[in-house]
């Protein structure tokens, strides 16, 4: 798992106590490349001294110390169990054995370690530390509990079985850092030597396209290079480039810049007057007006607050940057703070093991909350309990990352991943569905199976036409915030006038409320049918006494007769006029006709051929309440009534109440 993290190790040698000449032979030699930074090696050799009886406590405690200053320490953990469990005298060890616990998820196991360093410890440094790791652990449920929108997924097609990671994109194309292919291993972590490579997609499926090494004089070998960027003319690169892990000890990681000529090729690179010959200086990252160029390094300078921390320095008029200046609190941490990435928005990314964090490395970002810049945790799936770093943004939806988890298809060592922000991958579909209901004398609801249902606009044009089903359902799509009626039509029964059309209208669910995905928004509509047979439709054509003139609300409900004869061109009807009880019989017959009358005539304005419909007075002959008192029975007796003369067995009467 390479990612160029210089080893910061104590120098001196440990006195172990070996029980063979064999295993003090092996444990010798693993010690000197202990101090030199030689950590696979010295694991091999601290695995045969251990194996020839060497002193389990220390052999384990080394190897354990081995594969975490190698940035592997997942791995370190079962034998800084095993060492602790053997009694080693290293104090460190329990702290660094909390470490390697969160680092694979036991948080309990972790708080229990750093409880016990607190208490017994005696490096102020590691005290504090472990002080700060119980707070951060106390953060852990928010993170987890912390709601996002991201989802993530192993870039197969890029990764390998080696190390990929620090992915840049530009210009559709991703750069990345990989050790596929090396011809050298590097004698601290194992693994070969890191190049950097450009994946081209092929946009033929998801994540395919194929990986080159990148043009030039870029890579060398027998050292590093990783972690590239570029400017947004595409003209400069800046990347890192050492560590060749020689015999006579690590070379550190220094930065380098080299620039297209004029025949398109990158110039000899050349080291970066910012770095520290004496440090490790990496993953470099521009600000979005590229006068301010970020990166980590672990140097000794005034300021720095932990094991790697972040710099940046500025483009002065002359095109040099100047003397790093640390970025401080609260982005640096006594941890490791590294991977700076500043996104279109201006957005500050970074990846961070000091921060409230799930094991490893977590990606981190600032976010101004009330005029304070608050430092947040992306939370998962981005972050795991192993490493998860470098993330940068291809746009405000795409980003890339890499992460050393076992899980979500990982191919092995570092892989790189794709985040897909998914806050705005939310649809929505609008339906009405519906029922068809009949009504008739006997009956005032049953399904229609089979009904013919139309939609319509609100200017009353035909959009769409089903049949509904054996259930006398049907459905129909909309456009919400728009206006629908919904109308059916049967054989036998009544089409049915605008009035009594449904109405229906979907507002836009705001897309917060909305679930990622796929959503459906749904409303319901019942369509009543009237069966053509004797039946009572109760409305409200009433007049005032001893007039027979057409009051306002009388006018509304003849214009539903009026739209119902419109509707059902085939049917004839008699209007029929009723008084109330007081007067003269015969004096209200007469008003009785004129009420009639000028029903009739009002729908003949209206549209309705004069030979479908026959005015008759009834007076007072069929009062609805016979007897009647009050003024409100006297006006219930006031009222008009509709017969349908043809095409039934019976008279359709469609009373006005």
């Amino acid at each position: 798992m390479t990612r160029f993290i210089k080893a910061i190790f104590i120098l001196g040698l440990a006195v172990a106590t070996a029980c063979s000449p064999k295993s003090a032979k092996y444990f010798a030699k693993a010690e000197v490349q202990y101090t030199q930074a030689e950590y696979q090696d010295a694991i091999e050799n601290y695995q045969q001294a251990l194996s020839e009886g060497g002193d389990p406590a220390q052999c384990n405690y080394r190897i354990a110390e081995c594969y975490r200053r190698s940035n592997r320490i997942q791995e370190a953990e079962p034998f800084y169990k095993k060492a602790v469990e053997a009694g080693v005298k290293d104090e460190e060890a329990y702290f660094f054995y909390g470490k390697a616990m969160q680092s694979v998820g036991n948080y309990e196991g972790a708080a229990a370690e750093y409880k016990k360093y607190i208490k017994n410890g005696s490096n102020f440094d590691l005290i504090n530390r472990a002080k700060k790791e119980l707070e951060n652990l106390t953060a852990l449920q928010a993170i987890v509990e912390e709601k996002n929108y991201y989802k993530v997924s192993n870039i197969s097609a890029l990764n390998t079985s080696e190390a990929e990671y620090a992915p840049f994109f530009f210009k559709d194309k991703l750069y990345f850092t990989t050790s596929r292919d090396a011809e050298k291993m590097h004698s601290a972590t194992g693994t070969g030597f890191t190049n950097i490579y450009e994946f081209v997609f092929d946009n033929v499926e998801q994540f395919t396209g194929q990986a080159m090494p990148i043009a030039g004089d870029i890579n060398t070998d027998g050292a590093h290079e990783a972690s590239c960027i570029f400017t947004k003319d595409g003209k400069t690169m800046i990347f890192a480039r050492g560590n060749t892990g020689a015999k006579k000890g690590p070379k550190d990681v220094d930065l380098y810049k080299t620039t297209l000529d004029a025949d398109g090729k990158w110039t000899e690179p050349v080291m970066l007057a910012i770095s520290d010959d004496k440090a490790w200086d990496a993953c470099p990252a521009f600000s979005l007006d590229e006068k301010t160029l970020f990166f980590a390094s672990n140097r000794d300078a005034d300021g720095a607050l932990g094991n790697v921390d972040i710099y940046k320095a500025t483009l002065d008029e002359n095109g040099e940057w100047s003397n790093p200046v640390n970025v401080g609190a609260p982005i640096n941490t006594r941890g490791n703070d590294m991977y700076p990435n500043v996104a279109s928005d201006g957005t500050f990314y970074f990846s961070s093991d000091g921060h409230p964090s799930l094991g490893s490395l977590d990606v981190f970002y600032i976010k101004n909350e009330g005029g304070k810049l608050n430092i947040k945790n992306i939370g998962q799936p981005i972050n795991t309990s192993y490493d998860d770093f470098g993330l940068v943004w291809k746009d405000s939806l795409t980003g890339y990352f890499t992460s050393n988890r076992v899980t979500d298809g990982a191919q092995g060592d570092d892989d790189i991943y794709e985040v897909k922000n998914t806050y705005w991958d939310r649809t929505a579909t609008y339906t009405v569905d519906g029922t068809v209901f009949g009504k008739n004398k006997k009956n005032p609801q049953y399904i229609l199976p089979n009904a013919l249902v139309y939609l319509l606009n609100c200017k009353g044009d035909t959009l769409k036409t089903v049949v509904a089903d054996s259930e006398a359902k049907f459905q129909f799509q909309l456009k919400p915030d728009s206006c629908y009626y919904i109308a059916a039509q049967m054989d036998k029964y009544f089409a049915m006038p605008k009035s009594e059309w449904a109405k229906v209208t979907i507002p836009t669910v705001p897309l917060k409320k909305l679930e990622i995905g796929e959503n459906e928004i749904k409303k319901s509509a019942v369509v009543l049918l009237v069966k053509k047979e004797r039946i009572i439709i109760v409305r409200n054509i009433l007049y005032d006494y001893d007039k027979w003139n057409i009051r306002p609300d009388a006018a509304v409900e003849l214009d539903t007769m009026v739209m119902l004869m419109k509707d059902n061109p085939e049917i004839n009807i008699e209007l029929g006029s009723h008084t109330d009880e007081r007067g003269a019989a015969e004096y209200n017959r007469v008003l009785a006709q004129k009420r009639a009358q000028a029903a009739v005539d009002y729908m003949v304005n209206h549209g309705i051929e004069k030979s479908r419909i026959i005015a008759k007075g009834y007076g007072e002959d069929e009062p609805a309440i016979r007897g009647a008192k009050t003024e409100a029975e006297h006006q219930t007796n006031r009222r008009t009534t509709f017969k349908v003369l043809n095409h039934f067995s019976d008279d359709v009467e469609i009373q006005q109440k």
